[in-house]
C-alpha cells in the first residue's frame, strides 16, 4: 500500500482464493488502524464510491471484495462479476484507482497503467506459470506513453535472500527462468500432448508418496470413448484397482479421462462441422486426411505421431459415418459443438420429451423438465461438486429471474450447503456461486438450450417453431441472468451488469425488447439514463455516451 503514492500497484496471484485471502487481511489491516497510507487517497474519491456501490449491489456488503473496494483495492479475477471486472479495468486504465489484486485474468489483453506489479506467487494453481504468461503478465508493468519504467517486485524475501542456498536456491533459478524471455515455452496444442496419454497420480495417495504415470495409447482410448461412458468407466475401474496402491484412484482418475474425452469430442464437432460444407456425399478419407493436416497437432508432430492423428481421425470419422447416416441430423449435430455420444443423447432426450417440451410456456416449466439434462451436461467443477441438487435448482430458477449474487449466495448459506463429499467437504463461497453462474450456467447450460434448438428443428411438430422462441429466451436468461428480454437487450447493449440493466429498466419504465428501439427511448430520456448511471461507475456513463452519441 506504500507504493500506490507512486503509481498504480497490481497484486499477482496464482489462486482466486489467494486474491480472496489478500483483499480480506488488507481490510484487517486497515480496521486494525495500522498506520499505512490507504489507496483510496490517491484515487478518485467519487469512482471509489461508485465502484463500492456496485460491489454492494452485486456482492453484499459483506463480502471481501466489497468490503476492500470501499478502500480502494479492488479485485480482478475470473470469479469476478463481468460488469465489476470491467468497471475496474476502467477505473484503472483511466487512473481512477490505483490498487488491484489479480491474477492471470489481468495479463489476457487488458492495457493497464501499472507502476508496480508484485507477483506472490510463480504458480498457477498447481502448476508453475509458463514463462511465456509470465512474460506477458510482467508486460504489463510500465507500458509505453502510461509509465516511463515498470517494476517487477517478487513478495517473497526468500527468493533472493536465500539464491545460494542449496537447499532454496531452486526459487531463484525458477525466477531467473521467468524474466528471460528466451526460455518462453513453444506453442502447445491439446491434442498433441494426449500422443501417448500421461495419466498422473494423486502422490499424496500413494504408498510410497511419490509421483507416477501411466502411458495408454490415443487409439485404445477413441475406441473407449466411442462405447460411450460405461467403457470409459469400466477402463478407469480397471487402472483403479490393478494401480490404486499408486495414488491412481477414481477420482484422481475419471478427470483426466473426462479431458481426454472432451478433446475427442471437440474433434468430432470439428469433423461434423465440414462434413456436409462441400457437397451431401460427406468427408472422403482424403478430406479426413487433409482436417487431420491442418491441426497444430499435427504441425509440430514427428511422423510417427503425425500417423496416430491421421489414424484417430479416420476413427472418429467412421463412427460418424455409422451413427449418422441423415444429412440434415450431420448438420445439426455438427451445429450443437457437442461430441457424437453426447449429441446423441441430447437429440434422443428431445425426442422422448418433444410433447412436453412443446407444453411448456414459462422459463420454470422449461427449468423443471430440462433440469435433469442441465445436470447431467455442465462441466462446470463448483456446479458438479454441489452437494444438493435441489437448493442449486432453487439458485438456478432465481439466477434466471435477476436475483443479485450476494441473495443467492444466501440461498446456499441458509442450507448449509458444501462443495464435494466425504469427511471433509468444503464450505460454499459466494465466488463459487459466481462460477457456477456466470462460469458454468452462462456456457454449459447456454450451450445444451442451443442444442434443444438444433434437434426441436428437425421435428416435423406443431408449435416447433414457438417453443424454439421460447428456448432461445430462456437461453440468454440462463446466460446472462436475467429476466426479462429488456433487461437482456440492455445488457447486450453495453450496459453489462445485471443490476445495472435491471435498475436501467426499472426506473426507466423502459418496455421494448429490440436494441434500435431502446436506444431511441433512452435519448429522449437522457436526463432520466444519467441519473440512474450517476451512482455507477464511470465506465457505464461511457458506454451510455457511446451507444447514444
Amino acid at each position: 500500500m506504500k507504493l500506490a503514492i507512486n503509481g498504480s500497484v497490481a497484486i499477482f496471484c496464482g489462486k482466486k482464493s489467494t486474491a480472496t485471502s489478500i483483499c480480506e487481511k488488507a481490510v484487517k489491516l486497515i480496521e486494525r488502524s495500522i498506520p499505512l497510507p490507504l489507496p483510496q487517497d490517491f484515487s478518485d474519491r467519487n469512482e471509489v464510491e461508485r465502484l463500492h456501490y456496485l460491489h454492494v449491489k452485486n456482492l453484499g456488503v459483506k463480502a471481501s471484495a466489497s468490503m476492500s473496494a470501499e478502500h480502494g483495492i479492488l479485485s480482478h479475477h475470473g470469479n469476478t462479476p463481468h460488469g465489476i471486472r470491467l468497471s475496474v479495468e476502467h477505473a484503472m486504465r483511466e487512473n481512477l484507482v490505483r490498487f488491484v489484486v489479480c491474477t492471470s485474468t489481468l495479463a489476457q489483453g487488458v492495457n493497464l497503467p501499472i507502476r508496480y506489479l508484485i507477483v506472490t506467487s510463480v504458480y498457477q494453481g498447481m502448476e508453475r506459470i509458463k514463462v511465456r504468461d509470465f512474460q506477458n503478465l510482467i508486460g504489463r508493468a510500465g507500458r509505453a506513453g502510461m509509465h516511463t519504467e515498470g517494476s517487477i517486485l517478487f513478495a517473497d524475501p526468500i527468493v533472493y535472500d536465500k539464491r545460494r542456498n542449496r537447499k532454496d536456491g531452486w526459487r531463484w533459478n525458477i525466477v531467473k527462468e521467468l524474466l528471460d524471455p528466451t526460455k518462453s515455452e513453444e506453442c502447445v496444442s491439446s491434442l498433441f500432448q494426449l500422443i501417448p496419454l500421461i495419466i498422473r497420480n494423486d502422490r499424496t495417495k500413494s504408498k510410497d508418496n511419490k509421483n507416477h504415470t501411466l502411458k495408454w495409447d490415443i487409439l485404445s482410448f477413441a475406441k473407449a470413448h466411442i462405447s460411450g461412458r460405461d467403457s470409459l468407466n469400466e477402463n478407469i475401474g480397471k487402472i483403479a484397482k490393478q494401480y490404486g496402491g499408486y495414488g491412481f484412484t477414481v477420482d484422481t482418475i475419471r478427470p483426466q479421462f473426462e479431458f481426454f474425452s472432451l478433446t475427442l469430442s471437440s474433434i468430432e464437432g470439428f469433423l461434423l462441422s465440414n462434413w456436409d460444407a462441400v457437397d451431401d456425399d460427406g468427408l472422403e478419407e482424403a478430406d479426413i486426411t487433409d482436417l487431420a493436416k491442418q491441426t497444430l497437432a499435427y504441425s509440430l508432430a514427428d511422423d510417427e505421431k503425425r500417423e496416430q492423428i491421421q489414424e484417430l481421425f479416420k476413427i472418429l470419422a467412421e463412427n460418424i459415418s455409422e451413427n449418422i447416416e441423415d444429412i440434415n441430423h450431420r448438420k445439426a449435430f455438427g451445429k450443437t459443438l457437442y461430441g457424437v455420444n453426447d449429441a446423441k443423447e441430447i437429440e434422443a432426450w428431445v425426442q422422448n420429451n418433444a410433447d412436453g417440451l412443446i407444453e411448456t410456456q414459462s422459463a420454470d416449466e422449461i427449468l423443471d423438465l430440462t433440469w435433469p439434462l442441465i445436470t447431467r451436461h455442465t462441466k462446470n467443477k463448483p456446479f458438479n461438486k454441489f452437494n444438493n441438487k435441489e437448493v442449486l435448482r432453487e439458485i438456478v430458477q432465481n439466477w434466471i429471474t435477476g436475483t443479485p449474487f450476494h441473495e443467492l449466495f444466501q440461498i446456499s448459506e441458509k442450507n448449509t450447503c458444501k462443495l464435494g463429499k466425504g469427511a471433509k467437504p468444503r464450505k460454499v463461497k459466494i465466488e463459487n456461486i459466481i462460477d457456477i453462474c456466470e462460469g458454468g450456467l452462462a456456457y454449459d447450460g447456454a450451450l445444451l438450450v442451443s442444442a434443444l434448438c438444433e434437434f426441436i428443428q428437425t421435428l416435423d411438430r406443431e408449435g416447433a417453431g414457438d417453443l424454439i422462441n421460447r428456448l432461445q429466451l430462456f437461453q440468454k436468461r440462463l446466460k446472462y441472468g436475467l429476466p426479462t428480454e429488456t433487461s437482456i437487450a440492455l445488457y447486450e447493449l453495453g450496459f453489462s451488469d445485471r443490476v445495472i440493466s435491471q435498475d436501467l429498466a426499472a426506473s426507466l419504465n423502459l418496455a421494448a425488447a429490440q436494441k434500435k428501439d431502446l436506444v431511441k427511448a433512452l435519448k429522449r430520456d437522457r436526463d432520466g439514463a444519467e441519473a440512474v448511471l450517476a451512482k455507477y461507475p464511470s465506465y457505464f456513463q461511457k458506454r451510455m455516451n457511446e451507444i447514444l452519441g
